[in-house]
């Protein structure tokens, strides 16, 4: 009796040992690669446009999320905005992608229809659309690898009168 269960069982593990490689180099070849921020309409304008004026830098933007923002502008008072987000090292989110969202005070689990891509969560400046521009709205950062969003910001208005 316990040598054909011995017998079964090792015939499980070598079919294990052979399936679970394969298995795995699949499912990493299968994995939906993050968005970049350069597949977008708006990496042409972040490729010209440099950012010289810092607007405002808070670190009260997300409630959840060690996020410190930054508000960048093309030049003093004129022309295009960018944000630039940081965080400590101990803040550690899988595959973090940013996206733009017009303010809606509903935002649960799932990320809204009409969410405009700003890029990766990486050193770096992320313009922002003409549509967050001219209406309030809300950051998002959405966790690709984990398929949920990990915070939304307070609602922000980025115009002239945000000083």
């Amino acid at each position: 009796m316990i040598r054909p269960l011995r017998q079964r069982h090792r015939h499980l593990v070598a079919a294990l040992a052979i399936f679970l490689p394969v298995a795995f180099a699949i499912s990493i070849a299968a994995r939906r690669p993050v968005p970049e921020a350069g597949s977008s309409p708006l990496a042409a304008i972040s490729a010209t446009g440099r950012f010289e004026s810092q607007e405002w830098q808070r670190t009260d933007v997300f409630t959840n999320a060690p996020v410190q923002v930054r508000l960048l502008r093309e030049h003093q008072g004129v022309g295009q905005f960018a944000v630039e987000l940081s965080a400590g090292e101990d803040f550690a989110e899988p595959d973090l992608i940013v996206y733009w969202t017009v303010e809606n005070p509903a935002i649960t689990g799932t990320l809204p229809g009409d969410a405009i891509l700003l890029g990766t969560f990486s050193p770096g400046r992320l313009p922002l659309p003409a549509a967050a521009v001219q209406a309030g709205g809300r950051l998002v950062l959405f966790s690709l690898a984990d398929n949920a969003i990990v915070d939304t910001s307070k609602p922000i208005r980025f115009d002239d009168s945000t000083r």
